[in-house]
């Protein structure tokens, strides 16, 4: 945790790209439903992988993992 420096700040850091990708995961699914161009959800999608990454180096450096389930057709 040394390479971050606190847990109020890596915890802060954690909580925003946990929100983060939930809004990139709802902002995909609705350009999916609402048949935008490809390119859109594509973009959305990086975004997503971006923010994922981030998550795991931070997750990372507290040895942790975080793996992300498609949990849509649970039910």
């Amino acid at each position: 945790m040394t390479a971050i420096g606190n847990y109020e700040e890596w915890a802060i850091r954690v909580s925003r790209l946990l929100e983060l990708i939930a809004m990139d995961n709802d902002a995909i699914k609705m350009h999916q439903e609402g048949n935008s161009p490809a390119l859109i959800v594509e973009q959305y999608q990086r975004l997503r992988n971006e923010h994922l990454e981030e998550l795991r180096e931070l997750l990372k450096d507290s040895g942790m993992t975080i793996q992300l389930l498609n949990i849509s057709n649970a039910a």
